[in-house]
């Protein structure tokens, strides 16, 4: 009957015991988990996003200012992604516009390493626009053509389901020979921006 005493205490001192380990075991757990990287991005996300600035530089001009917004559904490595920009120049009076629109393919190899390296191909269109102000009118030239943009870069993970990601793009578009005076045009792109890795 003594020791029968003990028995709620001893209950309690094991609920106690047990309520600590698991409060100090499952965090420590969730954050080894094998399939996430040690930021707790998961290796296997469904979808990303990114957003950011690009400069864009086309034979003998360079738009020093734009804006890229992209997206990804992740099938494992491979994902289908899109994108949309725009960039901005404006010299001696002239307004120039530059649109791009485009979707592919895009692969990225996910690790437990801090850099993930990626490579895409995105086919869509390009639309430029020039103007300027004479005597109160507004005189514009616009195009929209096709274009082939292979490129490649990097996402440094920062945190837990987000990096810095940097990338360089060729971009060829294709021109009318008769209406441009040549059957395409060779740009290049620089993209610098956040992308948000989610589940």
């Amino acid at each position: 009957m003594h020791g029968a005493s003990y028995m709620p205490k001893l209950c309690l001192s094991l609920s106690v015991i047990t309520a600590l380990s698991l409060g100090l075991v499952t965090p420590v757990y969730a954050q080894a988990r094998p399939d996430a990287h040690p930021t707790g991005t998961i290796l296997t996300p469904t979808w990303e996003t990114s957003a950011g600035y690009q400069l864009l530089h086309v034979p003998d001009q360079t738009f020093p200012f734009g804006l890229n917004v992209d997206g990804a559904r992740n099938f494992g490595p491979w994902s289908i992604a899109a994108e949309a920009g725009w960039a901005f120049d404006k010299s001696d009076d002239v307004t120039y516009n530059v649109f791009n629109l485009g979707a592919g393919p895009r692969w990225t190899a996910r690790s437990k390493a801090p850099v993930w390296p990626f490579a895409q191909v995105m086919a869509g269109l390009v639309y430029s626009r020039a103007s300027t102000d004479v005597l109160g009118l507004d005189i514009s030239d616009s195009t929209t053509r096709f274009m082939l943009q292979p490129g490649g870069g990097v996402v440094v993970l920062a945190g837990d389901g987000w990096g810095i990601v940097g990338q360089v793009d060729y971009r060829r578009v294709f021109l009318d020979e008769e209406e441009d005076g040549e059957s395409g045009q060779n740009d290049f792109r620089v993209f610098v921006g956040v992308r948000f890795i989610l589940d």
